[in-house]
Protein backbone atom coordinates (compact mmCIF):
# COMPACT_ATOMS: atom_id res chain seq x y z
CA UNK A 1 0.00 0.00 0.00
CA UNK A 2 1.14 3.48 -0.96
CA UNK A 3 0.73 6.71 1.56
CA UNK A 4 -1.04 9.10 0.16
CA UNK A 5 -0.64 12.55 1.91
CA UNK A 6 -4.33 13.72 2.86
CA UNK A 7 -5.57 16.39 1.13
CA UNK A 8 -8.19 17.91 3.59
CA UNK A 9 -7.16 20.39 6.30
CA UNK A 10 -4.60 19.94 9.01
CA UNK A 11 -6.46 19.10 12.49
CA UNK A 12 -3.29 19.89 15.06
CA UNK A 13 -1.19 23.08 13.20
CA UNK A 14 2.30 24.01 13.66
CA UNK A 15 0.91 27.07 14.82
CA UNK A 16 -1.08 25.56 17.63
CA UNK A 17 3.15 25.58 19.12
CA UNK A 18 4.01 29.41 18.59
CA UNK A 19 4.17 32.00 20.83
CA UNK A 20 4.66 35.50 20.69
CA UNK A 21 8.32 35.99 20.11
CA UNK A 22 9.47 37.30 17.12
CA UNK A 23 12.26 35.57 15.57
CA UNK A 24 13.98 36.39 11.95
CA UNK A 25 13.66 35.08 8.56
CA UNK A 26 16.80 33.18 7.73
CA UNK A 27 17.91 30.23 9.55
CA UNK A 28 20.45 27.45 9.78
CA UNK A 29 19.79 23.86 11.39
CA UNK A 30 22.06 22.10 13.28
CA UNK A 31 22.06 18.32 14.60
CA UNK A 32 25.26 17.41 16.21
CA UNK A 33 27.07 18.55 19.58
CA UNK A 34 30.10 19.87 17.27
CA UNK A 35 28.09 22.44 15.29
CA UNK A 36 26.19 23.49 18.69
CA UNK A 37 29.73 23.86 20.18
CA UNK A 38 30.09 25.99 16.99
CA UNK A 39 27.42 27.90 17.58
CA UNK A 40 28.70 29.14 20.89
CA UNK A 41 32.16 30.01 19.23
CA UNK A 42 31.17 31.74 16.40
CA UNK A 43 28.04 33.33 17.40
CA UNK A 44 26.73 35.79 20.84
CA UNK A 45 24.97 32.75 22.04
CA UNK A 46 25.06 32.08 25.54
CA UNK A 47 23.91 29.64 28.06
CA UNK A 48 22.63 26.12 27.35
CA UNK A 49 22.16 24.56 23.81
CA UNK A 50 20.48 21.35 23.56
CA UNK A 51 17.48 19.65 21.35
CA UNK A 52 14.38 21.40 21.53
CA UNK A 53 11.51 21.84 19.32
CA UNK A 54 11.26 25.64 19.64
CA UNK A 55 13.80 27.42 17.42
CA UNK A 56 16.59 30.04 19.07
CA UNK A 57 17.83 33.25 18.57
CA UNK A 58 21.59 34.15 17.24
CA UNK A 59 23.71 36.66 16.17
CA UNK A 60 26.22 36.26 13.58
CA UNK A 61 28.08 39.65 12.33
CA UNK A 62 25.79 41.30 13.74
CA UNK A 63 22.98 39.76 11.75
CA UNK A 64 19.95 37.95 13.68
CA UNK A 65 18.85 34.74 12.57
CA UNK A 66 16.86 31.71 13.21
CA UNK A 67 18.39 28.26 14.99
CA UNK A 68 17.02 24.91 14.66
CA UNK A 69 18.66 22.50 16.55
CA UNK A 70 16.28 19.02 16.45
CA UNK A 71 16.86 15.93 17.62
CA UNK A 72 17.82 13.75 14.68
CA UNK A 73 15.94 11.75 12.31
CA UNK A 74 13.15 12.57 9.63
CA UNK A 75 10.02 13.11 12.27
CA UNK A 76 12.07 15.10 14.85
CA UNK A 77 13.45 17.47 12.86
CA UNK A 78 10.44 18.27 10.89
CA UNK A 79 8.57 18.73 13.97
CA UNK A 80 11.26 21.80 14.93
CA UNK A 81 11.28 22.77 10.89
CA UNK A 82 7.40 23.16 10.49
CA UNK A 83 7.54 24.91 14.34
CA UNK A 84 10.20 27.27 12.65
CA UNK A 85 8.02 28.08 9.82
CA UNK A 86 5.14 29.28 11.56
CA UNK A 87 7.29 31.37 13.74
CA UNK A 88 8.43 32.94 10.04
CA UNK A 89 11.27 30.98 8.92
CA UNK A 90 11.79 31.85 5.29
CA UNK A 91 14.99 30.31 4.14
CA UNK A 92 17.62 27.86 6.15
CA UNK A 93 20.71 26.06 5.69
CA UNK A 94 20.57 22.60 7.37
CA UNK A 95 24.31 21.44 8.49
CA UNK A 96 24.42 17.39 8.93
CA UNK A 97 26.15 14.57 9.10
CA UNK A 98 25.81 11.59 6.45
CA UNK A 99 27.70 8.69 5.39
CA UNK A 100 29.75 8.68 2.28
CA UNK A 101 28.67 5.77 -0.14
CA UNK A 102 30.74 6.99 -3.16
CA UNK A 103 34.21 5.76 -3.36
CA UNK A 104 36.65 8.81 -2.87
CA UNK A 105 34.68 10.74 -0.37
CA UNK A 106 36.69 10.87 2.50
CA UNK A 107 35.54 11.63 6.54
CA UNK A 108 35.24 15.39 6.84
CA UNK A 109 34.65 16.05 3.22
CA UNK A 110 31.35 17.97 2.22
CA UNK A 111 28.53 17.25 0.17
CA UNK A 112 25.83 19.40 -1.17
CA UNK A 113 22.60 17.18 -2.00
CA UNK A 114 20.84 18.25 -5.75
CA UNK A 115 18.49 15.21 -5.59
CA UNK A 116 17.39 12.46 -2.84
CA UNK A 117 16.24 8.71 -2.64
CA UNK A 118 13.41 8.97 0.10
CA UNK A 119 13.39 6.02 2.53
CA UNK A 120 12.37 8.04 5.45
CA UNK A 121 8.57 8.20 6.02
CA UNK A 122 8.11 11.70 6.62
CA UNK A 123 8.03 13.20 3.45
CA UNK A 124 5.38 10.61 2.61
CA UNK A 125 2.41 12.44 4.19
CA UNK A 126 3.98 16.12 2.23
CA UNK A 127 4.72 14.56 -1.30
CA UNK A 128 2.99 11.56 -3.45
CA UNK A 129 4.92 8.57 -3.58
CA UNK A 130 6.57 9.01 -7.04
CA UNK A 131 7.95 12.64 -5.85
CA UNK A 132 11.53 12.97 -6.14
CA UNK A 133 13.21 15.82 -4.28
CA UNK A 134 15.78 18.10 -5.63
CA UNK A 135 17.60 21.74 -4.65
CA UNK A 136 19.32 24.03 -7.50
CA UNK A 137 18.07 27.04 -5.80
CA UNK A 138 19.80 30.74 -5.75
CA UNK A 139 20.40 29.80 -1.70
CA UNK A 140 22.04 26.33 -2.82
CA UNK A 141 24.32 28.12 -5.41
CA UNK A 142 25.28 30.95 -3.20
CA UNK A 143 26.33 28.28 -0.56
CA UNK A 144 27.85 26.10 -3.50
CA UNK A 145 30.12 29.30 -4.54
CA UNK A 146 31.30 29.99 -1.30
CA UNK A 147 32.40 26.65 -0.71
CA UNK A 148 34.82 27.10 -4.05
CA UNK A 149 36.05 30.73 -2.96
CA UNK A 150 37.61 28.75 -0.09
CA UNK A 151 39.01 26.17 -1.90
CA UNK A 152 37.01 23.59 0.02
CA UNK A 153 36.22 20.33 -2.04
CA UNK A 154 32.81 19.46 -2.60
CA UNK A 155 30.76 16.89 -3.84
CA UNK A 156 26.96 17.66 -5.70
CA UNK A 157 24.87 14.39 -5.94
CA UNK A 158 22.19 12.36 -4.86
CA UNK A 159 21.65 11.61 -1.03
CA UNK A 160 19.24 8.67 0.33
CA UNK A 161 17.74 9.28 3.74
CA UNK A 162 16.66 6.44 5.62
CA UNK A 163 14.82 5.68 9.00
CA UNK A 164 16.85 2.51 9.93
CA UNK A 165 20.22 3.55 10.28
CA UNK A 166 20.81 -0.24 11.14
CA UNK A 167 19.56 -1.46 7.56
CA UNK A 168 21.93 0.23 5.30
CA UNK A 169 22.43 -2.98 3.80
CA UNK A 170 25.54 -3.45 1.32
CA UNK A 171 23.23 -4.47 -1.58
CA UNK A 172 21.54 -1.47 -1.23
CA UNK A 173 24.62 0.72 -0.99
CA UNK A 174 25.83 -0.73 -4.35
CA UNK A 175 22.64 -0.07 -6.09
CA UNK A 176 22.30 3.69 -4.51
CA UNK A 177 25.74 4.37 -5.28
CA UNK A 178 25.59 3.16 -9.43
CA UNK A 179 22.48 5.62 -9.26
CA UNK A 180 24.74 8.95 -8.40
CA UNK A 181 23.62 8.68 -4.60
CA UNK A 182 26.68 9.97 -2.42
CA UNK A 183 26.04 9.59 0.94
CA UNK A 184 23.27 8.58 3.26
CA UNK A 185 21.26 10.31 6.17
CA UNK A 186 17.86 10.40 8.11
CA UNK A 187 16.87 13.66 7.31
CA UNK A 188 17.57 15.61 3.84
CA UNK A 189 14.96 14.57 1.67
CA UNK A 190 12.38 15.19 4.23
CA UNK A 191 13.68 18.49 4.47
CA UNK A 192 13.29 19.55 1.17
CA UNK A 193 10.09 17.84 0.21
CA UNK A 194 8.66 19.88 3.33
CA UNK A 195 10.34 22.71 2.33
CA UNK A 196 8.85 22.18 -1.44
CA UNK A 197 5.99 21.72 -0.25
CA UNK A 198 5.96 24.85 2.26
CA UNK A 199 7.73 27.21 -0.28
CA UNK A 200 11.02 27.60 2.17
CA UNK A 201 14.72 28.15 0.26
CA UNK A 202 16.55 25.80 1.63
CA UNK A 203 20.16 24.43 0.86
CA UNK A 204 21.71 21.38 2.95
CA UNK A 205 25.73 20.81 3.35
CA UNK A 206 26.53 17.29 4.71
CA UNK A 207 29.93 16.48 6.21
CA UNK A 208 31.01 12.85 5.69
CA UNK A 209 31.32 11.28 9.32
CA UNK A 210 31.71 7.71 8.48
CA UNK A 211 32.41 5.85 5.18
CA UNK A 212 30.46 2.99 4.23
CA UNK A 213 31.84 1.57 0.60
CA UNK A 214 34.60 -0.50 2.11
CA UNK A 215 32.79 -3.66 2.92
CA UNK A 216 32.93 -2.44 6.40
CA UNK A 217 32.10 0.42 8.59
CA UNK A 218 34.69 3.40 8.67
CA UNK A 219 34.00 5.66 11.11
CA UNK A 220 35.33 9.11 11.97
CA UNK A 221 32.92 9.94 14.93
CA UNK A 222 35.18 11.71 17.81
CA UNK A 223 37.46 12.41 15.77
CA UNK A 224 39.54 15.73 15.54
CA UNK A 225 39.23 15.47 11.60
CA UNK A 226 35.21 15.17 11.85
CA UNK A 227 35.10 18.00 14.67
CA UNK A 228 37.08 20.40 12.61
CA UNK A 229 35.14 19.84 9.29
CA UNK A 230 31.59 20.50 11.31
CA UNK A 231 32.83 23.60 12.66
CA UNK A 232 33.49 24.76 9.54
CA UNK A 233 30.90 23.76 7.98
CA UNK A 234 28.79 25.90 10.02
CA UNK A 235 30.92 29.11 9.57
CA UNK A 236 30.86 28.81 5.84
CA UNK A 237 26.78 27.85 6.50
CA UNK A 238 26.62 31.86 8.82
CA UNK A 239 28.78 33.31 6.52
CA UNK A 240 26.52 32.38 3.10
CA UNK A 241 23.25 33.72 5.27
CA UNK A 242 24.81 36.50 5.90
CA UNK A 243 25.87 37.90 2.41
CA UNK A 244 22.40 36.42 1.18
CA UNK A 245 21.04 38.47 -0.82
Amino acid sequence: MFIEPGSDIELISPREFVDDRVYPEDGIIIFTEYMADAIKQYTDFKGRLTYSNKPYSIKYRDIEFMLIYPFYGAPATIVAFEIAIAYGLKRAIAVGEAGAVKPGVRIGEYILPTWGVREEGTSYHYMPPDYIPRIGNNLYKSLLSRLRREGVKVYEGGVWSIDAIFRETLDKIRRYRDMGVLCVDMESTALMAVADYRGIEIAILLVASDELYHGKWVSGWRSELLKEAEYNAVRIALDTLAEYK
